[in-house]
């Protein structure tokens, strides 16, 4: 078969998937065994829709306001900003998780990001949530009150 042959039907089949990509791009969710991201709980708490069912994901890296038991009202009302901020974020984005494990309570622990950025460091950046690895985690209440 003739060397120029083979190199032209490779160039041409590059330039039809690059052309194919720009007209009709594949979405671009990289999945956790299938998973794709689903509903937002609240702020660090998110659905990923998997081809075994539905799990709940707890958001690594960062923590934000409870929205479902607040320790006061300040807590809940910056909560529901968290929680509003994380649709828009991912609201049609290019979204990428990792999967760090499982918490105490079963949930997933995700690593999420949206458009290429991890999506704690936007919400830390925006004031809606704090850092957080391990341990004890802040009292809301007395930060927003203090």
């Amino acid at each position: 078969m003739d060397t120029n042959l083979v190199m032209y039907c490779g160039l041409t089949l590059l330039v039809l998937y690059s052309l194919a990509e720009r007209i009709a791009p594949v979405p671009r969710t990289s999945a956790i065994d299938g998973c794709q991201l689903g509903y937002v709980y609240d702020g660090d708490t998110v659905e990923l829709k998997c081809p075994t069912g539905k799990r709940t994901a707890r958001l690594v890296g960062f923590d934000t306001p409870e929205t479902k038991e607040p320790g006061c009202a300040q807590e809940k009302a910056l909560g529901d900003r968290a929680t509003d901020r994380l649709r828009q974020i991912v609201k049609g984005a290019e979204i990428t998780m990792r999967h760090e494990g499982h918490d105490k309570f079963g949930r997933e622990l995700v690593r999420l990001s949206a458009n290429g950025r991890d999506v704690g460091e936007t919400l830390i950046k925006d004031g809606l949530a704090v850092a957080y690895r391990t341990g004890a985690r802040i009292n809301w209440c007395d930060r927003l009150n203090g």
